[in-house]
């Protein structure tokens, strides 16, 4: 008999291999149970194991979307990771600066507090969590899929991430938070020198963490 443990295993293996990709809507219930051969009952909860994880993300009247990917053992190096960040995604997002829906921004407004109250109450598995949200929703408003994908392709892995902010400095990580505030507020003012530099600023801090950048 599989169990939820089961069927969210089975889960995250297919996420870590490609099945379904960021951002993408997981098929229903009924179509994803027969896929993966176990009962809707059995799915709905590993559906919401994987939701209190956030890996999943369920909207209301619209599904249940991939919002991160499971720890990957064979990931690329967290160095490469940011490194490819940071020639992908600093030019994408100057690019996009000032084409956001005053929606997007707001969602980012909202979403910058808790990013602060992760940093200060030390729980680093949040942050890095909130960290990987701040980019992912802004990849989500880009019209373009392929470029979107793109960017999403070099977000770190959450774990590496979590590891590495647990060894940065407390003025350290406040200086990382800086230059997300500064990410926003460039890309509020369709500033898009500033919105590179931010973000340029943003990965060299996590290399500089990681030993990888003076």
């Amino acid at each position: 008999m599989i169990t939820p443990a089961n069927a969210e295993n089975q889960l995250e293996h297919a996420l870590l291999q490609g099945r379904w990709t960021l951002f993408e809507r997981l098929p229903a219930e009924r179509h994803l149970a027969e896929e993966l051969g176990i009962s809707r009952a059995t799915l709905r909860t590993a559906l919401s194991t994987l939701v209190g994880k956030g890996i999943l993300e369920t909207r209301r009247s619209k599904g249940t979307f991939v919002r991160a990917l499971p720890c990957n053992p064979n990931a690329a190096s967290l160095g490469d990771s940011l490194r490819a960040m940071r020639i992908v995604m600093t030019p994408l997002l100057a690019a996009a600066s000032g084409s956001y829906a005053p929606s997007v921004m707001l969602k980012l407004e909202r979403h910058l507090p808790s990013i602060g109250m992760a940093l200060h109450s030390g729980d680093m598995r949040l942050l890095a969590q909130h960290h990987l949200r701040f980019f992912s929703i802004l990849l989500q408003a880009i019209s373009n899929d392929c470029l979107a994908q793109a960017g999403a392709a070099t977000l770190p892995d959450a774990c590496a991430l979590s590891r590495l902010l647990q060894e940065c400095s407390q003025s350290r990580l406040e200086e990382i938070f800086k230059h997300l505030a500064r990410t926003l507020h460039g890309l509020r003012h369709a500033d898009s020198q500033a919105c590179a530099s931010s973000v340029s600023a943003y990965v060299s801090c996590l290399l500089q963490c990681l030993g990888e950048e003076e």
